[in-house]
C-alpha cells in the first residue's frame, strides 16, 4: 500500500517553504525558498510574482518526486498582513506591500484624527497600526499606476493566501480563511462578515474583497490535488501545538516573537494593547485568540551577531549569556516597542553599564530583553482575561537558546514546553489539512507528537520579580528620551 502525505505551503516574510507531512502526521521533508525584501524609505515591499513563481517551483518539485496520486491533500499558511493588488489574470499590479511596512502611517494618522480608532477596534479587535491590511489597500487605491485597472474592473485585493491561491487555481478560486480576514482591519469578528461601516468609511470596494471562508474548506484544486486549508501563520503555530483548551498559550520566537491565548468561543476587546483576532475556525466552531506582537526578538541577537559582532553565530549568545553576573537592561526598540506599548517613537538604551561591562553582560541583557518584552504581553493577557496561566507551548529558531527558555521560564512563573519538532508553522495547516482527509483525528494527531524538552521555573520568585521591575523602569527611561 502506498504512502499518503500532506503538503504545508507556508510562506513567509523572507522565504517560502513546502514542508511534507507523512501518514503519521511526522515531518518527512523540508524545502525552501529565499526572496529579498524591497525597502525604499519606510516602505516594505515584496515582488509578489516572485514569490508565487518560488513556491510554485518548490511545489512542482515536491509534487514529482512524491507523486500526486499520493498527495492526500494541500494547506497554505502565510505571512498575515502582506497585501497583494493583482489583476484578474493573476499578474500583480505593483509590489505587494509588507506586514513590516510603516509608510501608511500617514493614512492611519489620518483615520485617528477622524475619531475611527474606537470603532476599528470594537469591530475589529485590532489597533488602527499601519501593520494591517486596510491602509495598504487604501494605499493602493490612491496609486495613479492602480486607477486605470479600477476603471476596468481590472483590479482585487488579497493577502498572500489569497494570492496563492487565486495563481494556483488559474483564477477560479478567490478565497480567504477568517483568519486572515480578520488581520484586514475590515472584517467584523463578531458578525463573521465584512463590516460595511468600515468599508464605507475606508472608501474599498467589496467586490475587490475575496470571500471568506473558514480555515478547513475545499479551497479548489492545483494538479488534481485538493486545496483543504488555509490558515495564517500565527494562528496555524497555535493549531500545530494543539491548543484548543480556554487558556492555552503558544509563544513563536523568530525575528519578532508572537503570543497567543486561545480564549475559546469568546473575543476579548483588550484596553491595554493587545488584539483580538479569530484564531481558527474548526469543526463548525469559532475560537479566538488574543495576540501580542514583539517586534524585536530574534532580530537582537543577530545585531550582537552582524553589528556588533560581539559573537560569530546566534547560538554563542548561550553560553555568553551563562558567563554573566551582572545585572543591565537593554530595550531592544530599533523600529519602536510593540504590544502592549505600541511606540513607534521609541529607540534602543542601555541601562546599569559600567566600566567593566563585557560581552558576556551585553549577551544576557539581549536574551533578557526578549523573555521580558513576552512577559510584558504575557502578564497583560493574564489581568484582562482572568484566565490563569498554567503552561507556554514555544517554537521558532529562538525557543532553542536553553538560557533564554529557562529565564522565560521562571519569569512566566510555569512550564514551558518545547516540542521535538518546532516547525509548528507549517505543521498546524498541514494538520488542519490532514484532518478529514489523512488523519482520522485530532486525538490521533496528538498521540504521534512528542515534547523535546520541559523548562521548569528555578528562580526565586522574588528574585524573578525584582529583575522585571528593573525592566519596566529601563522601559519608561527609554520612552522619556526621544
Amino acid at each position: 500500500m502506498r504512502t499518503k502525505y500532506i503538503l504545508s505551503i507556508d510562506q513567509g516574510t523572507t522565504s517560502s517553504r513546502i514542508v511534507v507531512l507523512d501518514e503519521k502526521s511526522h515531518l518527512v521533508e523540508l524545502v525552501s525558498h529565499e526572496f529579498d525584501q524591497i525597502y525604499q524609505d519606510d516602505a516594505v515591499l515584496q515582488d509578489a510574482e516572485m514569490i508565487y513563481q518560488g513556491v510554485v517551483g518548490l511545489l512542482n518539485k515536491v509534487i514529482e518526486k512524491y507523486k500526486k496520486e499520493n498527495i492526500a491533500a494541500i494547506g497554505i499558511t502565510n505571512q498575515r498582513e502582506t497585501t497583494v493588488c493583482f489583476r484578474k489574470n493573476g499578474t500583480p499590479i505593483t509590489h505587494a506591500i509588507s506586514w513590516q511596512s510603516k509608510h501608511t502611517k500617514e493614512i492611519c494618522d489620518t483615520w485617528k484624527s477622524l475619531g475611527y480608532e474606537p470603532l476599528i477596534k470594537k469591530i475589529t479587535g485590532l489597533q488602527l497600526n499601519p501593520y494591517f491590511s486596510a491602509s495598504k489597500m487604501r494605499y493602493f487605491l490612491d496609486m495613479e499606476r492602480v486607477k486605470p485597472y479600477l476603471l476596468n474592473k481590472d483590479a482585487l485585493f488579497g493577502t498572500m493566501d489569497t494570492y496563492l491561491l487565486y495563481r494556483l487555481t488559474a483564477g477560479k478560486s478567490f478565497y480567504t480563511d477568517m483568519s486572515n480576514a480578520s488581520r484586514t482591519m475590515l472584517y467584523d469578528i463578531h458578525q463573521l462578515e465584512y463590516s460595511e461601516k468600515l468599508l464605507d468609511l475606508f472608501d474599498i470596494p467589496l467586490e475587490m474583497l475575496p470571500e471568506v471562508k473558514p480555515n478547513q474548506f475545499l479551497f479548489g484544486h492545483y494538479q488534481g490535488i485538493p486545496i483543504t486549508a488555509m490558515i495564517g501563520d500565527q494562528q496555524s503555530a497555535l493549531f500545530g501545538h494543539l491548543a484548543f483548551q480556554q487558556g492555552s498559550m503558544k509563544v513563536t520566537y523568530g525575528t519578532g516573537a508572537f503570543i497567543l491565548m486561545n480564549t475559546g468561543n469568546k473575543a476579548f476587546i483588550s484596553n491595554k494593547g493587545l488584539i483580538s483576532t479569530i484564531a481558527f475556525s474548526y469543526n463548525n466552531e469559532i475560537t479566538y485568540a488574543i495576540e501580542g506582537s514583539i517586534f524585536v526578538a530574534g532580530a537582537s541577537v543577530k545585531w550582537l551577531r552582524d553589528q556588533l559582532e560581539i559573537i560569530k553565530s546566534s547560538a554563542e549568545s548561550e553560553g555568553l549569556a551563562l558567563k554573566s553576573q551582572k545585572r543591565m537592561y537593554f530595550v531592544p526598540a530599533f523600529v519602536g516597542l510593540g504590544a502592549p506599548y505600541w511606540d513607534t517613537d521609541v529607540r534602543g538604551a542601555m541601562f546599569g553599564i559600567t566600566q567593566d561591562v563585557n560581552k558576556c553582560d551585553i549577551a544576557k541583557a539581549t536574551l533578557d530583553a526578549i523573555a521580558f518584552q513576552v512577559k510584558d504581553v504575557v502578564d497583560v493577557m493574564i489581568t484582562e482575561t482572568e484566565i490563569p496561566l498554567e503552561e507556554v507551548h514555544i517554537d521558532g529558531g529562538v525557543s532553542d537558546n536553553g538560557y533564554l527558555m529557562q529565564y522565560q521560564s521562571d519569569l512566566l512563573r510555569c512550564p514551558l514546553i518545547k516540542p521535538k519538532d518546532t516547525e509548528m508553522t507549517a505543521l498546524g495547516v498541514g494538520f488542519l489539512a490532514g484532518l478529514g482527509t489523512l488523519y482520522p483525528s485530532v486525538d490521533y494527531i496528538r498521540g504521534q507528537q512528542s515534547i523535546f524538552k520541559t523548562y521548569q521555573p528555578k528562580m526565586k520568585y522574588k528574585d524573578a520579580i525584582n529583575d522585571y521591575e528593573g525592566w519596566k523602569k529601563a522601559v519608561l527611561s527609554a520612552q522619556t528620551y526621544k
